[in-house]
């Protein structure tokens, strides 16, 4: 049964979830055929790796029709009845994770059958749902028009030519839901003009501005107004006060809106204070460490329960860089449990390893890399630059100029490094190479030999436009003597 859809979906179920699917199959509400069972039941037995290599189609046959021989067109029928099930099942996950859509939906059908007092109840629940909603999301917004909608539409058929309060409702949501969603996608457009270059252009920006700030009713909207603050923070960048505008308002109303777009506000946060890091403004390291420990604390950076082995990175980079160390130890022994396991050990291994040198335990640094094979060309980058680094630290020139020459052969054989990358690496092995050779001839140069020397290295260091660490270079150039 190599590569089919069914099989990889399954995958991606948890152990929860495929019992709930086992019961989902067996309501013969959903399903009438008992052979689907049979076959499930069959194809769970493999969870939850469900490995392709173990599982045959005579085998899946058998589980349904022991006495029967093989008919590959009738496997081929259940497999595809029971994908269908398998979609209609994570729709109804999705479905009752809303619960707001499901009381909506219920009205439109109490209303087909006209049973006011069902109605009244169900509109009233639906309205405490909605107030109760963690955030007020575009996407609610769009709900309680929908709902007002129907409400309005109900009381027309009931009494001509009646004020309903529920045409205004459903008229002042649905403005909420357009400011709203306008903003945000003017934020995403944005946001992605600044990293790409997408070249998106948001129609009617002007407008839209020019409207929202002249009323009252759209400023009053909680959600309105960090959505206009961060589309504020990305379009006048040099304006630091709309960066700390937004961080303000999301400290101060941190459920303002649901928690994925909350997650997005909080990495329009962080991308501005790397853009001003990236021009020279390192103080916002601080704050990309006070972000990070926000977003940790809200769990914005969880995933499915997991943390990203890059997210887990750029914090571990974010206190080191804070000289935060104990906090930084602190938080990989207790994070490295949410990291996938397939690629945890690395992680672990390489951060631990950069925290080690950020101490000066250079030792111990090259002991937490020995062991690890990376296979990421960008863990591997970077723990052949903490070796180097750190047998420049130890003092250790065999070790160093063995790796700098297996290190220029994995540049030049490694076909997934961008030539940018290449080039950057291969003039910081360069330059570090020089370095190392200069500090062992230096005892033996007169004073003014070698400050013409390090001069003259300093200046092809300043120059190179395309180099890795050269912040280190410059540091280690300073301490030769």
């Amino acid at each position: 049964m190599h590569n089919i859809s069914l099989v990889q979906l399954l995958r991606t179920l948890g152990t929860r979830e495929r019992t709930r699917f086992g019961h989902y199959v067996r309501s013969s509400f959903f399903n009438r055929h008992e052979k689907i069972v049979a076959l499930y039941d069959w194809l769970n037995g493999f969870a939850p790796d469900f490995e392709e290599e173990q599982m045959s189609r005579r085998g899946a046959w058998a589980a349904m029709y022991p006495e029967e021989p093989y008919n590959n067109t009738r496997l081929d029928n259940f497999i595809s009845d029971l994908l269908q099930h398998l979609y209609s099942f994570l729709a109804y996950l999705q479905y009752e994770r809303q619960p707001v859509l499901e009381r909506r939906l219920l009205i439109v059908e109490l209303l087909e059958r006209d049973a006011e007092k069902h109605i009244q109840r169900n509109a009233r629940r639906a309205r405490q749902l909605l107030e109760r909603q963690p955030g007020r999301s575009y996407a609610l917004f769009l709900e309680q028009s929908l709902l007002e909608q129907q409400l309005d539409l109900y009381e027309l058929n009931r009494r001509q030519r009646h004020f309903t309060a529920h045409l205004q409702r459903e008229s002042d949501a649905l403005d909420r839901y357009y400011w709203c969603n306008k903003l945000r996608i003017a934020c995403d457009m944005a946001s992605r003009n600044a990293v790409i270059n997408a070249g998106y252009t948001c129609h009617f920006l002007d407008e839209v501005r020019r409207v929202y700030e002249s009323a009252p009713a759209l400023q009053a909207e909680p959600a309105l107004q960090v959505y206009y603050q961060a589309l504020q923070m990305l379009e006048q960048p040099e304006v630091e006060a709309h960066y700390f505008g937004l961080v303000k308002l999301l400290l101060e109303r941190p459920k303002v809106v649901a928690a994925d777009e909350l997650r997005t506000l909080y990495h329009y946060a962080l991308n501005y204070c790397i853009r001003q890091i990236n021009s020279g403004k390192s103080g916002y390291y601080s704050e990309v460490f006070q972000l990070y420990e926000l977003m940790l604390a809200r769990e914005l950076l969880f995933v499915h329960g997991q943390l990203s082995e890059w997210s887990f990175k750029n914090i571990v980079t974010t206190g080191i860089r804070i000289r935060a160390y104990d906090w930084t130890e602190q938080f990989i022994g207790q994070y490295r449990q949410y990291l996938p396991e397939e690629g945890r050990a690395n992680a672990v291994a390489y951060n631990r390893a950069s925290l080690y040198y950020a101490r000066g335990d250079y030792s111990n640094a090259l002991i937490q890399l020995q062991n690890v094979e990376f296979t990421d060309t960008s863990y591997h980058l970077g723990a052949k630059i903490i070796q180097l680094k750190s047998y420049y630290e130890l003092d250790e020139p065999e070790p160093f100029f063995a790796l700098v020459e297996a290190f220029k052969k994995y540049l030049l054989r490694n076909r997934e490094i961008s030539g940018y990358r290449k080039k950057a690496n291969a003039n910081f092995l360069q330059l570090a190479k020089k370095i190392y050779e200069m500090r062992l001839e230096a005892p033996g140069l007169r004073k003014g030999a070698l400050e013409t020397r390090l001069e003259a290295l300093r200046k092809e260091i300043e120059s190179s436009n395309a180099v890795a660490n050269k912040a280190w270079l410059v540091e280690a150039l300073g301490k030769v003597k």
